[in-house]
């Protein structure tokens, strides 16, 4: 670390209640490793994420991070100012953002009190690849010392928003690999839980069923009316694999994201009558012992539309033959051919010919997926997530001098307000705009889900 009488002062901003074990995982080893001080500012609402930080002895701050829309516009500024007014109090060296609303409200808020190192971890393509939150973060970019694309997909579509490699840094969000080792986990027993043959070849997909977002500017085009993971291509190449195996099974783990989630996972579970695939197929909602059902399947399968990692890291590293969509940063852990195999999105045919694929060879198959797990030791780690942070802060806080870059400066917050009222009204003027002109001008067109 650069040399400093005191620990550096590290925040991580999520605007989330729940999950972001990610975070608390990379605060943890930053504090123990590298001798950070660490603090997490969260959504206020309630939920797991608090506990979970307090049982890691990492102090956690509250706020209020509801992005502004038509209802509620015009609380932004005040947002903005008083998570500014969190980071001047505190006094943190380095600011990291995850997930969109709070990457918008705190680059602005840590632009706004100087901050000395205003990094954004972007945790997956999603944004960028609509028209209005790809414009938001292209138009605030200026404001942050670096973003951190966690895939090369997501590098490169800030590259082709004209961001300088300069400002681009590559880091994976790696999980603790210790939870993945396949030596160490339990089988979860699946198929007898669930009555099948103990031979029986299980194809195997473990995400949440998400609601089918709207036809908006907020929405990538390719998911107008679909939803996401797409369960649903899965489940259409299920007839496709059942005439070569005709033994085979498929599950489906996860429950669904919240009420509109739930009536995705009943239409889901309606065309699992419609195909008459009844007798193969099954869904286990929720489970805890996620990394025991993987150690379970015999293939893991990944179909999603948009996508970081998804689940590839978690099933190479328990060493599970892998098929995985050709989109955002899959590709990156999912070599064809060599630790995997990749396939275009809807296309339930070219899934279900490779799943058959690997079942016709199974030796091969484990042979990916062994080469899999040495490829996550080697790039996709929990350390190796810690240790790029911690290279990557150790660069943006050094001066030629050796001292830790100046920040909060009495001069630099002045400058900033008084031209903060321009660039907050550009930011309400052009979302204004996009939420109450352009549908009128430039309709969306909402996408058919239809798959054949």
């Amino acid at each position: 670390m650069v040399p400093s009488a005191r620990p550096v002062r590290l925040c991580h901003v999520a605007a989330t209640s729940e999950g972001a074990v990610w975070m608390v995982e990379q605060l943890r080893e930053l504090r123990d490793r590298f001798n950070y001080d660490v603090t997490a500012i969260i959504a206020e609402a309630d939920g797991t994420l608090a506990e979970h930080l307090d049982g890691t002895g990492i102090r956690s701050i509250r706020f209020d991070f509801q992005y502004p829309g038509s209802g509620h516009f015009f609380t932004l500024l005040r947002r903005v100012n008083a998570l500014a007014a969190i980071f001047a109090d505190e006094k943190f060296d380095i600011v990291q953002t995850h997930l969109f609303n709070s990457m918008v409200l705190g680059r602005l808020a840590a632009w706004l009190a100087d901050v000395p190192v205003n990094l954004s971890m972007i945790s997956g393509p999603y944004h960028l690849e609509a028209y209005t939150p790809r414009w938001i973060d292209r138009d605030t970019a200026w404001m942050t010392t670096a973003l951190i694309g966690s895939c090369e997909y997501t590098c490169q579509l800030y590259r082709d928003m004209g961001m300088p490699e300069d400002r681009l840094a590559l880091v994976y969000y790696g999980p603790n690999h210790h939870k993945f080792d396949p030596s160490a986990i339990r089988s979860a027993g699946i198929r007898a839980e669930l009555g099948w043959s103990p031979d029986a070849p299980v194809i195997g997909m473990i995400a949440y069923f998400y609601p089918k977002p709207f036809a908006s500017r907020w929405t990538p085009p390719k998911l107008y009316n679909r939803a996401n993971k797409r369960q649903e291509d899965l489940l259409r190449s299920v007839p496709r694999v059942l005439r070569v195996f005709p033994d085979a099974k498929f599950l489906f783990v996860g429950s669904g994201w919240g009420e509109e989630g739930e009536a995705d996972l009943k239409e889901i579970q309606a065309l699992v009558r419609e195909l008459c695939v009844t007798d193969a197929v099954a869904f286990t909602g929720f489970r805890s012992d996620v990394a025991d059902i993987l150690v379970d399947i015999d293939i893991s399968v990944q179909a999603s539309l948009s996508e970081n990692l998804g689940g590839t890291i978690e099933s190479l590293l328990l060493e599970r033959p892998l098929v995985a969509t050709r989109v955002g940063g899959m590709v990156d852990s999912v070599q064809d051919g060599v630790t995997g195999l990749l396939v275009p999105p809807l296309d339930p045919v070219s899934l279900g010919d490779a799943i058959i694929r690997l079942l016709r060879d199974p030796d091969w198959a484990k042979s990916m997926a062994r080469d899999g797990r040495e490829l996550m030791l080697e790039r996709f780690t929990l350390d190796k997530t810690v240790e790029a942070l911690h290279a990557l802060y150790k660069e943006r806080l050094s001066v030629d001098d050796g001292k830790l870059r100046a920040g909060y400066r009495r001069w630099a917050q002045l400058w900033r307000r008084c031209v903060s009222g321009f660039v907050f009204s550009y930011l309400a003027g052009r979302l204004l705009i996009d939420i109450y002109v352009l549908p009128y001008f430039w309709p969306v067109q909402a996408s058919d889900d239809r798959t054949e």
